[in-house]
């Protein structure tokens, strides 16, 4: 596995620029990479300013970036061009200090009118420290960043899905993979299978449900608790069901159903690939959980969604299920969003 820094260049805490940095700092340790984060507003200021590189603490920094084999760089964009820490920054650093290493440039800023800064001021910098890769990076608009208290982030999804995106290709061109292409599904090529929880196949779906929703809520808190359902929850000997979606070799959806009472099975672990969403594939996935949970004999599906996920919300109530709770309230003041749906029984003709 990969040694990654990341370079945070943004001097205000709370930081939007952060947020992003840790979101993406997640997907990349849930691939097993280590990270190792440099934090330019911690470093003493007149050194930085008066470039003595040889400070003990931006040595120590500057070592941190030579160790790694690629790095994330993240930057506020205020006056068309990246943040003057970051500058001075780059600027203490030997020639090639990015010899051989893959970049993945991220910034953030308030207007559109900032998108090129990337490509037209960042990226010569980093070509000139000798990076081996710079992969495409991404602007995100700061009104595509919503935070909230105790660090959770929600990201419009104009601006997550193309990270997600980036980040794939960053972390494919590290681990020498092929890049997962996104794209239209054609819905008859989508295979759904039933396996159990451990395949190797639900891996991608149950690490990718851990940085959604460590990114979305910050810490753990009643509105988000994910792994307090053992797997054997999902197995069909406990009276449950763990349902996969297959497209083009790829696991691109899945969820699962467990014991809730005798004629009540809950929804659990719903999750669509970013590379994939608002295609159709959540409906697919409740569908197939519904006719599983006829399969073992249950009358009812019960969830809860979190109050910070507007679109797993969108979905419960487009495909049927009824809201147990206001829908008027401010859903931050609710907590966890319960849903149920009554599953009809299929009559049979006597022979």
């Amino acid at each position: 596995m990969a040694t990654i820094a990341t370079v945070s260049s943004s001097p205000s805490v709370p930081s939007r620029t952060d947020a992003v940095l840790d979101y993406v700092t997640k997907r990349l340790i849930s691939h097993g990479h280590t990270v190792t984060p440099i934090v330019l507003r911690d470093l003493p200021a007149e050194p930085l300013l008066r470039g003595q590189a040889d400070d003990p603490a931006i040595a120590a920094a500057a070592a941190v970036l030579a160790a790694a084999d690629a790095v994330v760089v993240t930057t506020p964009v205020y006056k068309a061009a990246y943040s003057g820490l970051l500058k001075v920054f780059l600027d203490l650093l030997p020639q090639y200090a990015l010899k051989g290493k893959t970049v993945l440039p991220l910034a953030t800023g308030g207007t559109p009118a900032h998108v090129l800064v990337i490509d037209y001021a960042l990226r010569p910098v980093l070509t000139s420290l000798g990076a081996e890769a710079i992969g495409q990076g991404w602007f995100v608009l700061s009104s595509h960043i919503r935070l909230y208290d105790g660090g959770g982030l929600l990201l419009d999804p104009a601006a997550s899905v193309p990270l997600y995106g980036v980040t794939e290709a960053f972390l494919a061109t590290i681990e020498g993979e092929q890049v997962v292409e996104g794209g239209a599904v054609q819905a008859a090529a989508v295979e759904a299978v039933r396996v159990r929880p451990d395949d190797p196949e639900a891996a991608p779906l149950l690490a990718d449900l851990v940085v959604e929703y460590s990114t979305r809520y910050g810490r753990t808190t009643a509105n988000t608790q994910l792994t307090e359902v053992p797997a054997s929850d999902f197995q069909v000997e406990s009276g449950g069901a763990f349902v996969l979606l297959r497209y083009g070799g790829q696991t691109v959806a899945g969820g699962a159903i467990r014991r809730y009472d005798d004629e009540t099975a809950e929804v659990k672990r719903m999750w669509t690939s970013h590379l994939h969403r608002r295609q159709g594939l959540g409906r697919r996935v409740l569908a197939e959980l519904e006719a599983a949970a006829a399969d073992l004999g249950y009358r009812r599906l019960y969830l809860t969604t979190g109050p910070r996920q507007p679109e797993a919300a969108g979905l419960y109530l487009a495909t049927g299920f009824e809201p147990q709770f206001d829908t008027s309230a401010d859903p931050e003041s609710i907590g966890p969003l319960p849903f149920t749906k009554e599953i009809p029984v299929a009559l049979k003709v006597a022979s």
